[in-house]
């Protein structure tokens, strides 16, 4: 077990962060399942870096709110290496592109990037930013800490209930590796966990409040890509990531 999930670690670090993992490590079905079992802990170290960045400028230095929006944003995108801006900027050329299913998913696997996919990339970035600055001087550290572990929460419970749009694609590589109700259980023990770290840090019916729209974000993303892809791709779930993150910052302007 403890080498299942030290090896499922390394695996998470190598596929979903920038941290260099130079070593070559086994992908049996127990190292999958536990490398995307890490993703809750694995958006705790990022949200244990975020929360550090925040009090140390925020509490001890007397810096702008949209300088600090500006460093948070960036040390994310540092974080994961814009892996999931990726995934947002494909996800833009394809379902702009108003092509039928199979156009979409070429579209979204062509290396370059379109016009819709920079759109896309600017204004999630510039709003992140923005609602980042707007929202970081009254927000609780905790809150801080949790959102980039709520995003690979509904991550990993996307993955885990979704079919993948293409049979050859890198999520249907993963899906057919891993154990998907060992990884629906840790879905729903981290959120439950992740609740309650909520209901002690702020009120309970802000807690509440996240967690309905994490859910139904979660849901009608689902659906939509259901409807437009007939499943998820390793794009749709990056992109799922930057969105959700987005409505979890933009919820603290009007429920914190």
């Amino acid at each position: 077990m403890t080498r299942q999930l030290r090896t499922g670690f390394l695996l998470a670090l190598q596929f979903f962060s920038v941290i260099p993992v130079k070593k070559q490590l086994p992908m049996e079905k127990e190292y999958i399942t536990a490398m995307y079992a890490i993703l809750p802990l694995l958006g705790l170290l990022f949200g244990s870096v975020l929360t550090s960045t925040v009090w140390l400028l925020r509490d001890t230095t007397e810096i702008s709110s949209l300088l600090l929006g500006f460093i948070v944003v960036l040390i994310g995108l540092v974080l994961t290496g814009g892996l999931h801006m990726d995934g947002l900027a494909d996800t833009g050329d394809a379902y702009f592109s108003y092509q039928d299913r199979d156009k979409r998913l070429a579209i979204m696997g062509d290396p370059r990037i379109g016009a819709f996919g920079a759109m896309a990339l600017v204004v999630a970035i510039v709003g992140k930013i923005i609602l980042v600055a707007e929202s970081i001087n009254e927000a609780s550290l905790v809150w801080v800490l949790l959102i980039p572990v709520f995003s690979r929460i509904g991550l990993l419970a996307l993955f885990s209930f979704t079919k993948s749009a293409k049979p050859d694609g890198v999520a249907a590589f993963f899906q057919k590796r891993v154990s998907h109700k060992k990884l629906q259980l840790v879905a729903i023990v981290a959120l439950v966990i992740s609740f309650m770290l909520l209901i002690w840090s702020a009120t309970f019916l802000s807690a509440i409040v996240l967690i309905i729209l994490l859910f139904g974000f979660s849901w009608l993303y689902r659906a939509w890509c259901l409807r437009n892809f007939s499943g998820v791709t390793g794009d749709l779930l990056g992109a799922y990531v930057e969105g959700v993150e987005i409505l979890l910052w933009m919820s603290l302007l009007f429920f914190v």
